[in-house]
């Protein structure tokens, strides 16, 4: 047996001082949960530190290191967090050098080589973890194991073969929500209408090609549980005590008769927990007869991907999917008696000031109960990325810059807008949709129905309107 400390940094680095930074999802990392319950199944002594609720607290990251003396440390790592990583990195190899630093994420999958160059790592696994993170506690030599970067004891990095994508996603355990504190994490209600809330998955992997999506991770092969696997998660999770769930899935309804038939048992062996598709769902998979299903089934809120107002900004981003399909998609979802948010970019290849007032004019056409616009950042490793990189608009690689929903001037040059351009329809969309006076009519009549009339409040003082 073998002891493991995972650890989660802390998000504000990600959210911090941007117009989300009062409406974050708090719930416990699912990645570190699906990791920690392959682990635990092979008995495996495992603890977790999450910085999101003790921000930069050190000290107890040191006296977590001294009294369990764990023998690894899991890191999960996304690009804006590189210096947070580094820091806690730094920490773990200061109190005991001969701890096995481990890191993941989409940054260290993206990255392998310069993850190991920038932060005190010793391995990185690049990929899914499950069964990766077994094989190095385990103690296989690291040259054999596959989905791997490690340094040797004198600092040569090796990068080996990847491994091969996990075919039965039912073969894996339950995630272990089961050893967080899970009451501490709360919620803003204005995203969500209990807690304690958390993600889960149902499926892994995209088959489709929007060149602004990072998929080092989950790769793009669609792979799912069957229904019964992903009801018995439902159950497990609100034996656990949570009161909400949101799918992390980028592809739920990919497989439309599976979503009904999940749908379907929810409702037959009345599970009886509401829940929502946060993570987005795409407007060319989902009908009206599934809609209503996934009411029924608990499900009161659906977000989708909407990303533009125009069509050939849509075509240009190869996300396959047309404005008709977009509005049919909305009535549908509101005939069913689901709450709607909509995610929204500017700034894409391509972008006008027209083509981005296209999108400010859908969004007020749809009348949706929550919109969500971001100026499009180029995340690593990601098609959109590798393209400005080869134009030379890529202005650095200092992954502090990377922060989501901010504006990326120090990021990259857009190929035809100023960024003064940019901002201002990112702060007029705002002003247009949220300020509509029936808009904040229903969200007061929502926010007395559902007290969060605080949250809505605070919400809308951390918004750049002008």
């Amino acid at each position: 047996m073998k002891k493991i400390l995972l650890i989660n940094p802390s998000f504000k680095g990600v959210y911090g001082g941007t117009n989300l930074e009062n409406v974050v999802l708090q719930t416990p990392p699912i990645g570190l949960a699906c990791i920690a319950g392959s682990l635990l199944r092979e008995n495996h002594d495992v603890r977790i530190i999450d910085f999101n609720l003790s921000t930069n607290d050190k000290d107890k990251l040191v006296r977590e290191l001294k009294e369990f003396n764990p023998d690894f440390v899991g890191i999960t790592i996304v690009t804006p967090l590189v210096s947070e990583a580094e820091s806690i990195g730094k920490i773990i190899k200061e109190t005991n050098n001969q701890i096995v630093v481990i890191g993941g994420g989409a940054h260290c999958s993206s990255f392998p080589e310069a993850s190991l160059k920038e932060m005190s790592l010793d391995i990185v696994v690049v990929g899914e973890g499950d069964y990766t993170i077994l094989e190095i506690v385990n103690g296989r030599k690291f040259s054999e194991i596959k989905g791997i970067a490690y340094k040797d004891k004198n600092k040569n990095i090796f990068i080996n073969e990847r491994r091969e994508l996990i075919k039965n996603l039912d073969d894996l355990p339950m995630p272990a929500f089961h050893i967080f504190e899970i009451n501490n994490y709360k919620t803003p209600l204005i995203i969500a209408r209990e807690n304690p809330v958390t993600w889960f998955e149902t499926s892994r992997g995209c088959p489709y090609g929007c060149i602004y999506c990072n998929k080092s991770v989950f790769g793009p092969t669609f792979r799912a549980k069957s229904p019964e696997r992903v009801v018995a998660e439902f159950i497990r999770l609100k034996d656990l005590g949570f009161k909400e769930l949101h799918l992390a899935d980028d592809n739920f309804t990919f497989d439309i008769k599976r979503a009904k038939r999940i749908c379907d048992l929810l409702i037959e062996k009345k599970v009886n927990i509401i829940w929502g598709a946060m993570n987005g769902i795409r407007v060319d998979k989902a009908d009206l007869e599934l809609l209503k299903k996934m009411k029924q089934a608990g499900c009161y809120r659906i977000h989708l991907g909407i990303e533009s107002g125009n069509q050939k900004i849509l075509n240009g981003i190869k996300k396959g999917t047309t404005i008709e399909q977009i509005v049919r998609t909305v009535k549908y979802a509101k005939e069913a008696g689901l709450e709607i948010g909509g995610y929204f970019m500017i700034g894409l290849p391509g972008e006008t000031e027209e083509t981005m007032q296209d999108t400010i004019n859908l969004a007020k056409f749809l009348k949706l109960d929550l919109n969500k616009i971001s100026i499009t950042i180029p995340l690593p490793s990601t098609e959109l990325f590798k393209k400005l990189d080869e134009k030379k608009l890529i202005k650095t690689y200092d992954w502090d810059a990377f922060k989501i929903y901010s504006l990326p001037s120090r990021i990259y040059d857009h190929e035809n807008l100023p960024w003064e351009t940019i901002e201002k329809y990112s702060k007029k969309f705002y002003r247009t949709v949220y300020l509509n006076p029936r808009f904040i009519l229903k969200r007061i009549k929502r926010a007395i129905k559902y007290k969060t009339l605080k949250d809505d409040i605070k919400a809308a003082f951390s918004i750049k309107w002008i």
